[in-house]
């Protein structure tokens, strides 16, 4: 009986010491398998880039160059001739993402920017006036001697008058110091 109890004692370490044997393979090789994948299919992070208030195919360009892709998650009919611009992002600028994902796109029509008026001529406040009717604010104030425009108006602005861009934008003004 001491036999058998020892002969099956053997045999109940040899099959242990076996099981032992095969799991620490099978865990090593899956660590090996795992830095592997890791070395051959590195993806690296990347950091996502603003691209709002784009124009569509700028933001496309600057998303592909960072390594990213896009999509436009809004049903336009694309026309040839028209504009579009970027109105938000999913993932914000900022958010670091693995390479070759997708940037979700809004996108407006440029028709839907309001224009800019033209404020040659105008008072700073008259100028302040307009720009807060069609949805902008006046930026910086510059002053200059002029030839032909009086003290206190505006002769020149930045973007042009007639441009159309984002509301809430500020537009730059130059304003006479007075005739020289």
């Amino acid at each position: 009986m001491i036999k058998l109890f020892s002969k099956l004692l053997v045999i109940i370490s040899y099959s242990l010491f076996l099981l032992i044997i095969g799991a620490v393979s099978v865990a090593l090789g899956a660590y090996i398998a795992f830095l592997a994948y890791q070395t051959i299919f590195y993806i690296p992070n990347v950091n996502v880039p603003s691209v709002l208030n784009m124009e569509l195919n700028n933001a496309q360009q600057v998303l592909h160059q960072t390594g990213l892709k896009m999509m436009v998650i809004d049903d336009y009919l694309f026309r040839e001739g028209e504009q579009f611009f970027v109105i938000s992002q999913n993932p914000v600028a900022g958010t670091e993402i693995k390479k070759n994902r997708t940037v979700e796109v809004e996108i407006r029509e440029t028709g839907t920017l309001n224009q800019i008026p033209d404020l040659i001529g105008k008072t700073i406040q008259e100028a302040e006036i307009l720009l807060s009717e069609a949805g902008y604010r006046i930026g910086d104030i510059a002053y200059s001697v002029h030839h032909q425009s009086p003290q206190g108006r505006v002769i020149a602005q930045t973007p042009n008058p007639g441009e159309k861009i984002q509301p809430n934008e500020e537009i730059n003004i130059l304003v006479s110091k007075g005739l020289y």
